[in-house]
């Protein structure tokens, strides 16, 4: 069986034409073919559902309208022990195009117990290290890296938002929930240099898996009702401090400001940015994109309005893993897949998402396709 006949793609042929077009691929206009859109494969939240992240893969690799594509986290079903993170990597590195990992909160153990969880070592060689020759970066040695899009002018930046510090104590527990959001000083001074040194031009997706900033909620059919971002506990609040900085990029501005852990953590250091953006100019900001809430959510940040947040219902089609989302998935039908094209229009700055597998909700609500201008 080849790649464009395996099954995901013979499941989704509805939406086939609908990713083409999103893409660009194929597309004439004026007697010659438009340029193409960059388009990214999102998965999120497999939760060790080895047969949907390989069908992904799968997908990825038949569909010629996609770049690459990437997981937002959450590779584990429960903690970092439970396997060896195998069926993962090889999913990963059976594509034939390049695949990016974000770090979620239970891939490192969302706990605190030594024989469920992982050092930050451990977590880079299990998810990020084993699928190196897809990220394309052959001597990664961080779990947050950036890439460039040189032909689209985009620029991907995948944050950690897990980095809490390894203290344990006398039992060998870790101290700190690994869970817990939480950047440090050395990748938030790498944010802030990555930044500075996007290319003039260049548009920038941030993905992370969580998001700490409260949004508002824009009201439409890809957010379900009943949704929500309320993440994990933060060591350092619902922190400004990842908006602030983008913020001051998008400005061109300079942003000198301390970041305090809230009191129950402040043994822990004070986070300081101190960026001066002004050399380089203003930016152009695409979204954050997300996982971590199991739910199709598209918001903007509190306090910066311009800034948009995308949230992707889980990959896995596990009950419990989906028990809060409003997507119907039935195995043996399209809708036991759940991913999602993001398409990228950089000329009239608009996001387009196609929903690949399940597409309608339990309120027949048509999550097909949308469009979201930034």
């Amino acid at each position: 069986m080849s790649y464009h006949e395996s099954a995901i793609i013979a499941r989704n042929k509805d939406v086939e034409h609908i990713v083409n077009a999103a893409a660009n691929l194929g597309v004439f206009g004026h007697g010659e073919r438009k340029p193409k859109r960059f388009a990214m494969l999102v998965t999120t939240d497999v939760h060790r559902c080895a047969k949907q992240m390989q069908s992904a893969i799968d997908y990825l690799n038949g569909m010629d309208a996609l770049d690459c594509g990437i997981c937002l986290g959450d590779i584990q079903g429960g903690n970092y022990t439970e396997n060896d993170g195998s069926w993962y990597y090889l999913a990963v590195n059976s594509s034939n195009k390049p695949f990016y990992t974000t770090i979620g909160n239970h891939d490192g153990g969302n706990n605190v117990k030594k024989e469920l969880c992982g050092t930050k070592a451990e977590v880079l060689e299990k998810y990020i290290r084993t699928t190196r020759t897809r990220i394309r970066i052959p001597d990664i040695d961080k779990t947050y890296y950036s890439v460039n899009w040189d032909e689209y002018k985009i620029t991907l930046i995948v944050l950690d938002n897990y980095m809490a510090p390894e203290n344990r104590n006398e039992n060998g527990d870790f101290v700190l929930h690994r869970g817990a959001e939480c950047l440090n000083q050395e990748e938030v001074d790498w944010l802030v240099e990555t930044l500075a040194n996007v290319p003039q031009g260049y548009q920038v997706i941030i993905a992370r898996h969580g998001y700490p900033d409260s949004v508002v909620k824009i009201e439409g059919d890809w957010t379900q009702e009943k949704g929500g971002f309320n993440g994990e506990e933060e060591l350092y609040g619902k922190s400004d401090l990842v908006p602030d900085v983008v913020n001051a990029w998008v400005k061109g501005e300079t942003l000198s400001k301390a970041y305090p852990p809230i009191e129950k953590y402040d043994w822990l250091p004070t986070l300081m940015v101190n960026a001066d953006f002004t050399v380089r100019g203003e930016g152009v900001f695409v979204t954050y994109i997300v996982g971590h809430y199991h739910r199709d959510m598209i918001g903007k940040s509190t306090v910066y309005p311009d800034q948009n947040v995308i949230s992707f219902a889980a990959t896995a089609n596990d009950d419990w893993q989906n028990f809060g989302c409003d997507l119907p998935r039935e195995r043996g039908t399209k809708a036991e897949d759940c991913v999602t094209v993001f398409a990228l229009d950089s000329a009239k700055r608009r996001i387009h998402l196609v929903r690949v597998g399940s597409n309608f909700t339990d309120s027949l609500v048509d999550r097909t396709y949308t469009t979201i201008n930034y």
